[in-house]
């Protein structure tokens, strides 16, 4: 539990009016990196003995677990009319293995922001924007990175859902200072600033990116910033095409709508877009989820090719660990295999859903 520890210390030192950043919790590398605001959300918590603090929390991931799985399995077989309310979580957790375990292992909050960021695509799917907007604020007060959904949100016209995100963020960053006044406030701030940026590196270095992926199979590693320009220009020029295509399917050039596969996929892009540790890779799961879903109901005349791509994905992501590979392997899978693993995820869903959205659309012009 040693991210929880990160947590549970730095809630303390904050009630104890301690250094929160730039100072090691735990393990030489356990330095807080959240805003001040997620720091709150540790402090019920952090008042309890560490050991009764933790059993508490590794509880609630488990819970976390269990709960998500059947939410996201649940979501699926209904949209898409069928029931295989056994096969689909467990063969889904069964390729998550490595991540559920590390997130247990190490205590941390990814599931949390997934659960959190997969409620706000129910809010905004039921055009309840207010509150979508601010289970998205929250989400950016734990991990700023999510700012990719941005664009997206601003395609789709959600203005209320931004102005709420905002919102929440603005009270959020200013809510310490009831208890630590303006200045101090302040400056958490901008240590948290510093915390971040300390944390980053070149994105066209950081190997689980696409940036690193080109750069180090394709260019020798001798490539800079303008990489990532580039990159971030094609994978922009991509979504917007999806989308305008998903549209035209549908019959129209624009909607508001948010759909699942456009959503998902930026949330699942994140840790190839961003320099993150390798277990933020556990973001994937709501389209993993819908790729081995095309494959179990057999809509789709590409399923043996959805097949063998997660095939291929599966070792990487579900048996990184040097007890089954080594430790040379899981260098390889840590520094590239996983970021490919995860894009031939993304691929999988993305040709499932192009399917399965074709279906629909006939079996409605049918009826």
């Amino acid at each position: 539990m040693s991210d929880f520890r990160v947590y549970y210390d730095a809630a303390n030192a904050l009630l104890n009016g301690e250094q929160v950043y730039g100072k090691a919790f735990g393990l030489s590398s356990g330095f807080y990196k959240y805003s001040p605001f997620a720091c709150l959300i540790f402090i019920p918590l952090a008042v309890l003995p560490y050991a009764a603090a933790s059993i508490i929390y590794y509880l609630l991931i488990t819970g976390g677990i269990i709960f998500f799985s059947l939410r996201v399995s649940n979501y699926l077989e209904q949209e898409n009319n069928s029931a295989y309310r056994f096969a689909l979580p467990v063969l889904t957790g069964f390729f998550l293995i490595d991540h559920l375990e590390r997130e247990l292992h190490l205590g941390n909050i990814n599931l949390f922001l997934l659960i959190a960021l997969f409620e706000c695509y129910i809010l905004l799917k039921s055009k309840k924007d207010w509150m979508g907007g601010i289970w998205f604020g929250l989400v950016l007060l734990f991990k700023p990175h999510f700012l990719l959904l941005l664009p997206y949100l601003l395609w789709k016209k959600r203005i209320q859902a931004l102005a709420t995100a905002i919102s929440t963020i603005a009270i959020g960053l200013l809510t310490p200072a009831i208890g630590i006044g303006w200045l101090g406030n302040a400056e958490l701030l901008h240590s948290w600033f510093s915390a971040m940026s300390d944390h980053n590196l070149s994105l066209q270095t950081s190997p689980n990116t696409i940036y690193g992926l080109i750069n180090n199979s394709l260019l020798q590693g001798q490539a800079g910033s303008w990489l990532v320009l580039i990159i971030l220009a094609v994978i922009s020029c991509f979504v917007a095409f999806r989308i305008i295509q998903r549209n035209k399917e549908s019959g129209s050039f624009w909607s508001n709508q948010i759909h699942f596969s456009e959503y998902f996929l930026l949330v699942g892009l994140v840790p190839n877009l961003v320099h993150t540790d390798t277990e933020h890779f556990m973001w994937v799961w709501p389209m993993l989820a819908l790729a081995i879903l095309s494959a179990l109901i057999n809509k789709t005349k590409n399923r043996i090719l959805i097949i063998a791509l997660l095939g291929i994905a599966f070792v990487p992501f579900a048996i990184n660990t040097p007890d089954i590979v080594g430790s040379h392997v899981q260098d390889v899978f840590d520094n590239g295999g996983l970021g490919i693993a995860n894009l031939l995820i993304l691929a999988c869903a993305l040709i499932a859903d192009s399917k399965l959205n074709r279906n629909q659309h006939a079996e409605i012009r049918f009826s």
